[in-house]
């Protein structure tokens, strides 16, 4: 009897022969998936997790700084978890409000920083820059700080207005907290700023073997298809984050060092002065960026809050309330009326 009487090698029996492979190969496949997505959840991984924080009714995507403030007059949340509503006001410049409408001071003070220099959580006049305004109406005071910033996004932000062409101001002030982490686009930071749909995206800066600075363009953490469902999927964008940039926060105390300098030189270069105001800097971060500062002739306000409590909280979140930006603006004031900075005009 030939093998050809069996149904051997007959088109049916190789059709037949093909589904059983396919159907191996798919079962074979959605297995190890399910193996996969077990073992990641038992390592205590999750699918992303995607919310819609108060930040981003404010902000705009940007391509070279990764986000900034949109114009507009909002009433937001004072923190994560819902609360009393504050007012925002984002002047057309991408300002935020400094006083019921813009000062025609002689003499304007530009400050840059992160949210505790823009003033998340607290409303328009309740922030360091406006009680600044309102404390000196000789001045211009124009608050460029935005949340979520680090030094080098700060950097580019006063890059831009020194370069405008417009009049230079009379002094920059840099809101100082430590950036570090930020900076360098470290991987639990650009895992934070993933929480949307549309992750953020950060600029950061890396040092070489010449101990110069690097900087890239911005940066968000990696988005695979189906992260929202699967924790495994989640487990290798984060692998894939690691195994970029795990080496990054090693260098985040020498890239900040070496902005805040840039920072310096850039005002000198315009015939600017320039600050740096300390707002938060526990005692090691104090210790490690004050002494480097002043060997570099870098001026340092030293308002620093470095023990914040409950009661120097916004309800329900972590960013200092009116009481402390009060605080802030009453030690900035004195120092600016010093004759080495802004003596008062009387």
């Amino acid at each position: 009897m030939t093998a050809e009487s069996h149904g051997a090698g007959t088109p049916s029996s190789l059709a037949r022969r093909a589904l059983l492979i396919a159907l191996t190969v798919v079962i074979t496949a959605i297995a190890s998936l399910v193996a996969l997505e077990l073992l990641a959840r038992a390592y205590g991984r999750r699918p992303r997790h995607h919310i819609d924080p108060p930040e981003s009714v404010i902000h705009t995507p940007d391509p070279v700084l990764g986000w900034k403030m949109a114009p507009g007059e909002y009433q937001l949340a004072a923190s994560a978890v819902g609360g009393e509503k504050v007012r925002v006001t984002v002047w057309p410049d991408g300002s935020r409000a400094t006083g019921p409408k813009a000062s025609d001071g002689d003499k304007r003070v530009v400050l840059v920083g992160c949210s505790f220099t823009m003033g998340w959580g607290v409303a328009d006049d309740q922030t360091w820059a406006w009680h600044l305004q309102a404390l000196r109406p000789d001045l211009q005071v124009v608050n460029h700080g935005v949340a979520g910033y680090g030094t080098l996004q700060s950097l580019l932000v006063l890059e831009e207005l020194l370069n405008s062409g417009a009049p230079p101001p009379a002094r920059v002030i840099y809101g100082f907290i430590d950036h570090g982490v930020r900076n360098v686009a470290a991987p639990n930071w650009l895992q934070a700023l993933a929480l949307t749909d549309h992750p953020a995206a950060v600029p950061y800066c890396t040092v070489n073997l010449d101990d110069n600075l690097e900087c890239h363009p911005p940066q968000a953490y990696p988005a695979l298809p189906l992260d929202q469902y699967l924790a495994f999927v989640e487990l290798l964008e984060n692998r894939l984050l690691w195994s970029e940039a795990g080496a990054r926060p090693n260098m985040a105390v020498r890239v900040t060092k070496l902005l805040i300098e840039r920072m310096a030189t850039l005002c000198r270069e315009h015939g600017v002065e320039f600050s740096v105001a300390l707002l938060y800097a526990p005692e090691l971060v104090q210790k490690t960026y004050v002494p480097y500062m002043e060997r570099h002739h870098i001026d340092v306000i030293d308002c620093n809050q470095p023990n914040f409590t409950a009661d120097d909280m916004v309800v329900g979140d972590l960013h200092p309330n009116a009481a402390v930006h009060q605080r802030w603006a009453d030690c900035i004031i004195a120092a600016l009326a010093q004759p080495s900075r802004l003596p008062p005009p009387w």
